[in-house]
Formats: structure tokens, sequence, C-alpha cells
């Protein structure tokens, strides 16, 4: 049974284009600390596609290690709270 609901995120991979949906779920996990055995089950998936998902992505954005996919996490997470915040300024 699948318990994370990647519609609750969506906007999210907006800031994220680069990455299919099944990497951006992968990564926003790992990136929120889960383990890729805990990935797996929250993905429904095996040990071995959550590995290789993450491998794709560090082929894809170009990264030595998943050390630098935490921090791009992490600056582009910060970016879209700023983002959202500064909308929700100009609006009142």
């Amino acid at each position: 049974m699948r318990t994370f609901d990647l519609i609750s995120v969506s906007e999210l991979h907006d800031v994220f284009p680069e990455l299919t949906s099944a990497q951006f779920e992968t990564a926003l996990l790992f990136s929120l600390g889960l383990s890729q055995g805990e990935i797996a089950r929250l993905r429904s998936v095996t040990y071995p596609v959550v590995n290789k998902t993450l491998e794709d992505i560090k082929i894809k954005l170009d990264f030595y290690s998943l050390n630098s996919l935490l921090s791009m996490f992490q600056v582009r997470l910060f970016i879209f709270i700023l983002k959202g915040s500064v909308i929700k300024n100009i609006k009142k």
C-alpha cells in the first residue's frame, strides 16, 4: 500500500523540472532522510529500483555523490519557500 502522495507536493516538482515524477519522489524522500529501503517500501518498489533511480539522478544532474543531491534539494526547497512567501505578500 502506498502511503506517500505525490499530489500533495506537486507544486514542488516544478522546482525540479529535470526530474521525472519517479526520480523526484525518490529524491525528495531521500532528501528527507529516508533510507533506500524505506523509500522502496513507501514507493512499493524494490531496493535495486531505488538504488538505480538515485544513480540515474546523479548522472542526470552531473553529481559526484548523493550529498550533492541533498545540498541541491535544500537550496531549491529554500527558494521554493521564499517564492511562495513573496507571492503571498504581494497578494495581500
